[in-house]
């Protein structure tokens, strides 16, 4: 009996840290910020062995994102070798600098005047999935709207006040805060009724919705683009990252059976200490 308590005791707590490595990664992902008013984030899940994503995120980030926003703690060589971009092929299309060498950091090539354009400096954002979280990234990018009262003429939801205009408007289109009626929820979760049997509404606002014809992308599409930019920043975040993972694979199975065998270890030496 006393075996059968300690060894069971070794059984939890290895599965007990086996839980741990598997899912700690996951709990810090889910540390992101709020998403104010935009309501719960939308989910988003990273392939980080989807290279075509990642090189189009790459290729939207460059091109829209960069000129603001530098990744100093990434090289552009790295980048090209580890998304699969032949080096010759990725400083002829990304690469506008042509002083730029491979061994570079990517720090961008925003002027310290940043501030009196905006308001504040533009973040540097190699790290932004890592403190925001990959969910805030992929609802931020989709929920800018129309505000006149604002400087650059847009707000969002996700971050209201906002000092980032909205640099994929011409993509995207010009998306407005709308109201819609929606039904009256009874106590039971069904949908209240007049004597007709008619469903009651009641007008609720703060939905987002584009203009037909005021952007260069369907709304598929869109979604889409920031998939591939989110995906990206995620990469960016820890270029490792796969890696990482498909190795903890292998430490996660090697777990089990270290645990197996030494569970069976010490079967056969508590055999021999009670003869």
């Amino acid at each position: 009996m006393i075996f059968t308590s300690i060894d069971s005791r070794i059984f939890i707590n290895s599965l007990c840290l086996l839980v741990a490595i598997f899912f700690v990664n996951e709990i810090y992902a889910a540390e992101g910020g709020p998403c104010k008013d935009y309501g719960e984030c939308d989910k988003f899940k990273y392939s980080l062995n989807d290279m075509e994503s990642l090189q189009r995120g790459a290729a939207t980030y460059i091109n829209y994102c960069y000129g603001c926003h530098s990744l100093k703690y990434s090289r552009w060589g790295r980048v090209a070798k580890d998304l699969q971009i032949p080096e010759d092929i990725f400083f002829e299309n990304l690469v506008f600098d042509k002083s730029i060498k491979a061994g570079d950091l990517m720090t961008g090539a925003m002027s310290e005047d940043s501030v009196n354009w905006f308001g504040v400096a533009p973040p540097d954002l190699s790290l932004v999935s890592r403190y925001k979280g990959d969910d805030w990234i992929y609802s931020y990018l989709r929920a800018y709207y129309e505000d006149s009262s604002k400087q650059y003429g847009v707000n969002n939801l996700v971050y209201p006040g906002t000092a980032m205009p909205n640099v994929l408007l011409s993509l995207q289109g010009n998306q407005r805060l709308i109201c819609k009626n929606i039904p009256i929820i009874a106590m039971n979760g069904g949908e209240k009724r007049d004597e007709s049997g008619n469903s009651l509404v009641k007008e609720k606002c703060g939905f987002l919705e584009v203009q037909e014809g005021t952007g260069t992308l369907s709304k598929e599409e869109f979604d889409t683009l920031i998939y591939d930019l989110t995906n990206f920043l995620v990469y960016v975040g820890e270029p490792i990252k796969a890696t990482r993972e498909r190795i903890g694979w292998y430490v996660v199975f090697y777990f089990l059976i270290f645990t197996a065998l030494a569970s069976l270890l010490y079967r056969e030496y508590h055999k021999d200490y009670n003869k």
